[in-house]
């Protein structure tokens, strides 16, 4: 029997970047011996549906696409319907709607899952400067995760925007994505911990990299803070979520402190050496580090409700008392509170 691969997509009012996405993957090939049935999953979080569109204008399309609406906002509650959706596959790919796949990406990526045996394969991301973006994105990694791992380095760690992921990891690691992150990201982040915790090989493929297109909003400094603010909440909460206790705060404690101390250290190097990367690794190390000690009590930055506006939220956008407050129970996403 053909091995079943899911590729889900979860999108968001995004038809341009969708179709380029969809585009490249139905350019995919795969080596004329290998035996994969690939099957596209969209996830669309837009009530409206307004995704079906996209989807309906591949006419006879290489790999099938399924559309379906996941219509409570939140990517948690999106990812949780892709899993449902691909239960039944040998594996699942993650990718975010606003990537492209460069050709043999597929093939690269699936290669790596055989030949490796790993349970998660994940590779780099790298980003598609608009025209016009600020000179110190172009010397910064922040928006270029190449080089940083080699080929089948085992990680403690993934994220879905570039992410094979074996069925039984997901029928292991279940709830997979919690409600807690639905404004503010890092639901990915909490599952990878979760499945790494639960003893899961997690694999680099440096080769099976994927192109992002970067809007403007994302190349500028304000920016950086608030992601780099939100990272460094998202870890502290996901760790305090998988193991509560006073020795967990102690290690977040302890870890923030060090991502601010280091800060500094870099940012003397920067000034003393005049290098602009030290300088940028001060900025992001020092706000993550403060984002770290922020998420102790729970605190983040609700980017996506900002982003998506008020009107998109059950509860019109109004600030939530800790995000913890979005789901502190061990229940998934399909069976929390939605009104909450």
């Amino acid at each position: 029997m053909s091995t079943s691969v899911a590729i889900a997509v979860i999108t968001f009012r995004r038809p341009a970047l969708l179709h380029g996405l969809l585009t490249s993957l139905q350019a995919q090939e795969l080596p004329e011996d290998s035996d994969y049935a690939i099957r596209i999953v969209v996830v669309d979080n837009d009530a409206e549906g307004t995704a079906a569109a996209v989807v309906r204008g591949f006419d006879q399309p290489r790999y099938p696409i399924e559309s379906v609406v996941e219509p409570e906002p939140g990517i948690p509650f999106a990812r949780e319907k892709s899993v449902e959706l691909c239960w039944n596959d040998d594996a699942l790919v993650f990718v975010d709607d606003d990537e492209v796949a460069p050709p043999g990406w597929l093939a690269t990526l699936l290669h790596t899952w055989e030949t490796s045996g790993a349970d998660v394969v994940t590779g780099p991301v790298k980003g598609n400067l608009p025209p016009g973006a600020p000179p110190w994105n172009h010397y910064s990694d922040v928006h270029d995760s190449t080089g940083k791992h080699t080929t089948g380095e085992e990680l403690r760690k993934a994220y879905t925007n570039n992410t094979l992921v074996s069925r039984r990891v997901y029928h292991s690691i279940t709830p997979g994505f919690h409600p807690a992150f639905r404004y503010t990201g890092s639901s990915d982040l909490h599952f990878f911990l979760r499945v790494h915790r639960a003893g899961f090989r997690i694999v680099w493929c440096e080769e099976a990299c994927i192109a992002e297109e970067v809007p403007a909003g994302r190349t500028t400094l304000r920016w950086l803070v608030r992601r780099a603010f939100r990272s460094g909440s998202g870890d502290t909460i996901s760790r305090l979520l998988i193991r509560p206790g006073a020795v967990s705060y102690l290690l977040v404690l302890a870890y923030a402190s060090a991502r601010v101390v280091s800060a500094i250290g870099y940012a003397l190097a920067g000034l003393l050496l005049g290098r602009k990367t030290h300088l940028l690794k001060a900025v992001r190390r020092f706000f993550s580090g403060v984002g770290s000690l922020a998420g102790i009590v729970g605190i983040n930055h609700d980017e996506y409700r900002e982003r998506h506006g008020a009107e998109h939220w059950p509860d019109g956008g109004e600030p939530v008392p800790g995000d913890l407050a979005g789901g502190t129970g061990p229940e998934s996403a399909r069976l929390a509170d939605r009104r909450r």
